[in-house]
């Protein structure tokens, strides 16, 4: 098992507890208890998880000095490493389980607040690189303070949630979530203004004005604009739980919720043959969900404590006793892409995920087109439909390529 994983199982109560308590939450109720109740749970089982982690550092460094100052043989030797090792996986479990926790925090704010109008907070306000994650809560100065801030906005009937609790948010101290727009507030612990506290309160503000304006320069990009996509977003959130379920009776279960799109399912020490499970997928696209949520690359994709619905699936997940795989067939994605005017490269890579192209009557050239690795990361960890995929890049497409022809255009009338 992965040392990742070694402590889930002295935490499975409290999993069930947090996502019980997680699914009892309906943004919807005026009764906003529950919402305080959960992050205070959060909270503990955060405090708690690093203090463990400083118990075991310090453990670890009297290990390693005992190694380098003993000289008691070659079996003592071998002991200490052991202890060594043992202690390396303790801290790894440890160090998941706060990313785990904070999972939790992100159900919260993904059920109040549209995870596109999140996407910001995720991200460096001038670059598209992801902004650092929060650090210790222990021993913040100014923590309280948050705390107090979140009750008050809760006793006023606004959903609040503090931001140390989550991935997601990585910007600001509290997160107002009454309004569709999410509302950062930087708390400032004292009078004292430096210029890291101006940069961040400088930063919010910007995100602030993207959000209220639906455009502006953002994440590196000069005059962003947000597009609101009228169709409502269409997922399989059900059949992969239905995977989940039968994998309780059998070792292995697959379905294909739409054509070219395949969710798979395997109990951990059940062999599969890939080969024969991609025989009918001409150019297989496969998303390995266990290392999304083990190496912590969910990003601020729509939370699995949210898409995965039973606190004991969500164990089983989490824990790897399953194995989950989204397999998407490049070929069929091509011919649909294919069949609405576009050529669809499928590249995968940091910097680009998809990249098209298509030829417009009265130029040689072809105009490209580019959907980012994140955007296109939403088939697989968000499970989204591929036709309502197709269908909102068909409109961002459009709108680029008219731009794209006004540009050309203007340039090849001033030249």
């Amino acid at each position: 098992m992965d040392s990742k994983l070694s402590m889930l199982k002295y935490y499975k109560s409290q999993i069930f507890y947090l996502k019980n308590l997680l699914n009892s939450i309906d943004p919807t109720e005026d009764n906003l208890a529950p919402l305080f109740e959960i992050q205070q749970y959060i909270i503990d089982r955060i405090l708690n998880t690093e203090v463990k982690i400083c118990v075991k550092k310090a453990e670890l460094k009297d290990l390693k000095t005992s190694l380098r100052t003993h000289t008691n043989g070659k079996k003592y030797s071998t002991e200490l490493k052991l202890k060594i090792n043992n202690v390396n996986d303790s801290l790894a479990g440890y160090k998941f389980l706060l990313y785990v926790w904070r999972c939790f925090g992100d159900g919260i704010v993904f059920k109040y607040s549209s995870k596109w109008n999140l996407k910001r907070l995720f991200f460096e306000v001038n670059s598209s690189k992801v902004k650092q994650k929060a650090g210790y809560i222990g021993g913040k100065q100014g923590i309280y303070k948050e705390l107090d801030i979140v009750k008050d906005a809760l006793s006023n009937n606004i959903p609040a949630v503090l931001c140390d609790i989550t991935n997601s948010l990585r910007h600001g101290d509290v997160c107002l979530l009454d309004k569709n727009d999410p509302h950062i507030i930087e708390v400032k612990s004292s009078s004292n203004t430096n210029k890291r506290v101006k940069r961040q309160i400088e930063s919010i503000d910007q995100i602030h004005s993207y959000l209220k304006n639906n455009i502006g320069d953002i994440g590196g990009v000069e005059k962003m604009r947000r597009v609101e996509f009228q169709e409502n977003e269409v997922h399989h959130n059900s059949s992969i739980n239905e995977v989940i379920r039968a994998l309780s009776k059998t070792n292995f279960y697959q379905t294909s919720p739409e054509p070219g799109l395949h969710y798979v399912g395997v109990k951990t020490g059940h062999n599969i043959d890939f080969n024969c499970l991609f025989n009918e997928v001409k150019e297989p696209v496969l998303y390995m969900l266990n290392e999304g949520k083990t190496d912590e690359r969910w990003d601020n994709y729509y939370p699995f404590t949210l898409s995965i619905q039973s606190a004991e699936s969500l164990y089983s997940f989490l824990s790897g006793k399953i194995f989950l795989f989204v397999v998407v067939d490049g070929a069929i994605l091509k011919k649909m892409f294919k069949e609405n005017g576009y050529d669809l490269e499928i590249v995968m890579t940091e910097d680009a995920g998809f990249v098209y192209s298509k030829i417009v009557n009265g130029y040689k050239e072809p105009f490209y087109f580019m959907s980012s690795e994140h955007l296109v990361g939403r088939l697989g960890f968000e499970f989204i439909s591929l036709e309502w995929f197709l269908n909102k890049q068909k409109l961002m497409l459009k709108e680029m390529e008219h731009d794209l022809i006004i540009q050309v255009e203007t340039t090849t009338k001033v030249n």
